[in-house]
Parts: C-alpha cells; structure tokens; sequence
C-alpha cells in the first residue's frame, strides 16, 4: 500500500476519531521540532499527507488542535496524577503530589514543555485556563481529598491550582524543594480547609 493510500485510509470518513487522534499525534511532533507558535495548519497538513481543506474537516483552525490536543494531554496527565497520589497518607499531601506529578509531566515531556517557552507561554495559560477538560480533572480530584467543601468553592479552588500549575510552569522556583515547600505552606491549606478564601489576581 503507497503511503497515499494509507494516508487517505486512516482519513476517511468513517475513521473520524482515529484520524482526529492521527492529527494530534503529527501535532505533538512538530510542537517538538518547531515549538508550538511556529507550527501551522498547512504545516500540520503536509506532515499528514493530506490537503488543507481535509484537515479543516476535523479541526476548523489552529486554536481547535491546540484545545484538542490540551484536552488529551489533561486526560493522560489526570491518570498519571491519579497513580502518584494513590498511596499519600492525607489530602496535603495527595495535593502536593498531584501538582508536582502534574508539573513534572509537561516538563519532562518536550512536546508539553514547548507550550511554556517564553513565546508561548502565555497562549498556553489561557488554554489550559479554558480547557474543560483541566477544570473537570481538578474539580473532581478536589471532591476526593475535600469533600466538605462547598461545591462552588471547590470550583473556584480547583481553578486556582490550575493557576498554580500554570505559575510553577512560567515562574519555576530554585528548586523542586523550594516548590514543594511553597505548596505546603501557602496551597495546601487554602484547598483543604473549609472556609478558607481563595487568593485573587
């Protein structure tokens, strides 16, 4: 089979999904090989074998691959965090493994990682902000390790420790010591105590 034809297979119509998947794979690599500014649909178009307008079929532009493929790499990473805090003895420290496992997932990752260099970094944080798929992942993970808290606060707390997320990737501390200390004292307590007032800006 021609690499044409094997192309044109996995894009066909009723292989919707695998194709959409294909898209974000050959996404993710040219992430790593141009950084994620860089890359363009018809850049994403001839790495597929495929024309523009067959690519548009599946994502309409460039800011539809980016939350496609933010969306994927939150469900990967939710199931990376859920395995690291399995065992933690409490919610503080079920927190803090979640988002250390979370910050060293993007940035061991070089496709993850290239969303946090300086020209992309901000584009990064207000997908990542907007992703569904973050905001439910941290939501739920909440309602495991503080239960007592009000449904609307949780949502605005697990928000906020997407923020944190997002600062330890823009603004990382020294170290991963002075990270994890800085978790302890300033996050943990916010997240798991009833009644405490999440910070704003």
């Amino acid at each position: 089979m021609s690499d044409t034809r094997a192309t044109a297979d996995w894009l066909a119509p009723e292989r919707a999904e695998l194709a959409a998947q294909r898209i974000l794979d050959i996404a993710e690599q040219m992430f790593i090989e141009k950084g994620v500014s860089m890359v363009t649909m018809r850049d994403i178009a001839s790495a597929a074998g495929c024309s523009r307008a067959t690519l548009y079929r599946y994502y309409p532009g460039k800011s539809e691959v980016l939350a496609a493929y933010v969306d994927r790499a939150a469900t990967e990473l939710g199931a990376a965090i859920a395995a690291a805090v399995r065992h933690e003895p409490d919610a503080g420290a079920r927190l803090v493994a979640a988002v250390t496992t979370a910050v060293d997932g993007v940035r061991s990752n070089p496709a993850l990682s290239a969303w946090f260099v300086s020209d992309a970094a901000a584009r990064s944080a207000n997908l990542a902000l907007l992703s569904p798929a973050i905001e439910e992942i941290a939501v739920e993970f909440l309602g495991d390790i503080a239960p007592d808290v009000d449904p609307t606060q949780r949502r605005d707390r697990a928000r906020w420790v997407v923020r944190v997320i997002l600062s330890l990737l823009t603004s990382p501390g020294e170290t991963a010591a002075d990270e994890r200390v800085m978790l302890e004292r300033f996050v943990v307590p916010v997240v798991t105590t009833a009644g405490a007032r999440v910070p704003r800006g």
